[in-house]
């Protein structure tokens, strides 16, 4: 049987190298693989050679590259070499050679079988009848710490054939697995590649792709990763890539960018599409203009459905702008539209202005983009016309770009009821923008938290003489906040006009939970306490507490709008410090007044 010998590559580093007569050549720095093969061959050792002695070939500052036929064996604890030190011969690096330490440990590579970007921790070797191979790259976290501590962890091999390096600058690098191993991807599967890599290592890979998956993939990431990417490219690689996606995709794009840069770009893009961006630009992107495509398909009403159809195989409109066929008039008012079923089943010689459906649901080009989103979900369309003024057609709003605003307004929603930015809910924000833009809303349930305890500092008097009351004030709190938080989320996300009703609504909930919680607590409070008086209290003041804290959380949104603050303040952390300082307020106002009395 053939004998194996596996080594990593924090094995080899730093390993002492002996001649074949035992004296020491140097240090191992290095290992050199040429890449032309699924698994590549180790070609040569490189050696930072000892201080002393005669250093054969070179100067004693620079390093020794020793062809792999002169080792005898990859194995610990040293490597010996086959020949004496004076008789070494030097290596030339070829074109595909790559420095495993210098190129490929601690780097970024793309896993094409698990569609991920992972690091490099350490590289797996194997010797076979001399000729040492790389196996793959260890991406486990252990392997970090393999090359710190003399143990052995275990590892998470990615075999080399699934492996394509990202960044081949600046040595021209051609790994076995073909380019096409990531243009085969879907540009979903690329996107998220992109996501993960740094913008220099995502322009390399965009680089060994043709312009149309480039292009696709760039369409598919989330907005605040493309500007970056597309800011560090070339200014031709740039415009060819915009120039094959969707215009109001590259005006997305191109807005985002620093003046100077976007300026170069749409210099460098053809005429027609770069005026068509420009078009865009002018429309402020959260409204239906900056949301829309101007490619739309258009037809005239006295054309014949035959004549319809030689129009569409001619021109060949965008896939997502053919849910639809709009009849507009010469002056381009939108007339009419034209589904692309009725289209295909109508006799050759119909007219247009015949089977068009007249009554066409659009949106103004300055509608809010919630506004949009809301007409296309209500009438379950794939895309809405989106007109002027003078119901002239500019362009549409896809179904693919409402799935976007609803997916920011979630985020947007999500902030303002936690109390985060919008960019650390959609996991695009650095822990630093995170935790800086937490800690402004956990301050106000600081201040809440201590009013509270200001507040119940000032009943001291009454818990010194029924001690058991403060311990239900967590409760008090706890449950004061969840009452609060279900109605800002229910009153949050109404319609403005349903706003009364729902009010009325979480004040009828409120008083239905706040009794029969009441009533629980109650009777827990007087076994607890075995004084029905006591359970009376704290069931009634519990009640009202709970009414009150329903009723903060159900009006909160309502003021917010009414003062224009929406946007500056978050909901949710308002709401707890609020019912922090209401809920402890009003439990033991009441729980005093109520045994006061009673008493």
């Amino acid at each position: 049987r053939e004998v194996v010998h596996m080594v990593y590559l924090s094995d080899v580093l730093n390993l002492p190298v002996l001649d074949s007569q035992g004296q020491n050549v140097g240090t191992v720095t290095d290992l050199v693989v040429n890449m032309r093969e699924v698994f590549p061959v180790v070609a040569a050792l490189v050696v930072t050679p000892t201080t002393t002695g005669r250093v054969p070939l070179t100067s004693r500052s620079a390093p020794l590259i020793i062809p792999w036929r002169q080792v005898i064996s990859i194995e610990e604890p040293r490597l010996r070499l086959t020949v004496p030190r004076d008789q070494v011969h030097s290596y030339t690096p070829h074109n595909g050679d790559v420095f495993l330490a210098r190129d490929v440990l601690d780097k970024q590579i793309v896993d094409t079988q698990g569609r991920r970007v992972v690091k490099v921790n350490d590289l797996k070797l194997a010797q076979v009848r001399g000729v040492a191979r790389l196996l793959g790259a260890d991406i486990s976290f252990w392997a970090f710490f393999r090359r710190l501590l003399p143990f052995r962890f275990n590892e998470r091999l990615v075999t080399w054939n699934y492996v394509q390096q990202v960044d081949q600058e600046p040595r021209d690098v051609h790994l076995r697995v073909p380019q096409t191993s990531l243009a085969d991807l879907h540009p979903a599967d690329l996107a998220d590649l992109l996501e993960e890599m740094h913008p220099e290592a995502g322009v390399a890979l965009l680089n060994s792709l043709d312009v149309e998956t480039a292009a696709d993939a760039l369409q598919e990431m989330e907005e605040p990763y493309q500007a970056p990417l597309v800011e560090g490219m070339a200014t031709e690689q740039a415009s060819d890539l915009l120039e094959a996606m969707p215009p109001d995709e590259a005006a997305d794009i191109i807005g985002d960018l620093p003046e100077d840069k976007a300026e170069e770009i749409l210099a460098s893009m053809a005429p027609e599409p770069a005026q068509e961006v420009k078009d865009l630009l002018q429309y402020d992107e959260h409204t239906a203009g900056g949301r829309m495509t101007p490619d739309v398909f258009t037809l005239s009403s006295h054309m014949t459905a035959q004549q319809a159809i030689d129009k569409l195989r001619s021109e060949g409109p965008s896939p997502e702008t053919t849910y639809y066929l709009f009849v507009v008039s010469a002056e381009g008012e939108l007339l009419g539209v034209v589904s692309m079923r009725a289209l295909i089943t109508a006799k050759p010689s119909t007219l247009i202005d015949d089977i068009m459906q007249r009554d066409v649901i659009a949106v103004h080009v300055n509608d809010d983009q919630e506004t949009v989103a809301a007409v296309i979900r209500k009438y379950s369309l794939l895309g809405v016309p989106v007109v002027d003024d003078n119901r002239r057609l500019l362009g549409m709003v896809t179904v693919d770009d409402v799935l976007d605003v609803i997916h920011e307004e979630t985020a947007e929603d999500i902030s303002h009821t936690v109390g985060t930015m919008k960019e650390d809910v959609t996991h695009t924000a650095s822990p630093l923008q995170a935790a800086l833009g937490r800690i402004a809303w956990l301050a106000t349930s600081l201040v809440g938290g201590l009013v509270a305890a200001f507040i119940l500092s000032q009943f001291k008097s009454s818990i010194q003489s029924t001690l058991t009351i403060v311990y239900f004030v967590p409760l008090i709190v706890a449950v004061g906040h969840v009452i609060g938080a279900q109605s800002l989320a229910v009153t949050e996300h109404s319609e403005p006009g349903a706003m009364r009703h729902h009010v009325w609504q979480e004040l009828l909930t409120g008083v239905l939970v706040g009794a029969i919680s009441g009533v629980v607590v109650g009777l827990i409070a007087y076994i607890w306490a075995s004084k029905p008086v006591f359970g009376l209290v704290v069931g009634m003041s519990l009640t009202i507490t709970l009414v009150a804290a329903g009723l903060v959380g159900a009006l909160s949104p309502i003021l917010l709008r009414r003062l224009r603050l929406r946007s500056v303040l978050a909901a949710g952390p308002l709401v707890e410090a609020i019912n922090s300082v209401v809920s402890v307020a009003l439990y033991l106002l009441m729980a005093t007044m109520l045994l006061g009395s009673l008493s």
